[in-house]
């Protein structure tokens, strides 16, 4: 990563399907790649998700209120990508130029994220509006995202 301030420009709380049960995530959508944060297995996410995210944002808001200059504020939210990265070992990114495509769909009953990696394709479940991914996703990924309601 460059010298250059990385801000987290939204959060998608998913899950992964497993062979038994799901995986709970977030992905962590920022400037320049997509963070996949581990939070729990389903039914034991809801436990260990606040402390993780708040922690992170309980840092942000403390420094915010502070009045400190925005130097120290840029040094922050360049922090808070490595930080979510380093609060499990299983934690990873995805650049935007590793992503090949991306999809995100809705059917009667669920909400969906496709990514296509060079290496990996990754299926996701969200209970985030169609139009809230599509915002998060669509200025870093251009063309390689497509939108849809089936």
């Amino acid at each position: 990563m460059s010298g250059e301030s990385e801000k987290v420009l939204g959060e998608i709380p998913v899950i992964a399907r497993l062979a038994l049960g799901g995986e709970r995530l977030a992905l962590f959508v920022t400037e320049t790649r997509i963070i996949v944060a581990h939070i729990g297995k389903r039914g034991t996410g809801n436990l260990v998700a606040p402390s993780l995210l708040g922690r992170l944002g309980g840092g942000l808001e403390d420094l915010l209120k502070s009045g400190k200059e925005s130097r120290d504020n840029r040094a922050l939210q360049h922090s808070i990508p490595e930080k979510i990265l380093a609060a499990d070992k299983d934690n990873f990114d995805i650049g935007y130029d590793e992503i090949v495509s991306a999809r995100a769909f809705e059917t009667p009953f669920a909400r969906s994220i496709t990514l296509v990696t060079r290496d990996d394709k990754f299926d996701f479940r969200t209970n985030l509006t169609l139009e809230s991914i599509a915002v998060l996703l669509e200025k870093n990924l251009g063309a390689k995202l497509t939108v849809e309601t089936l």
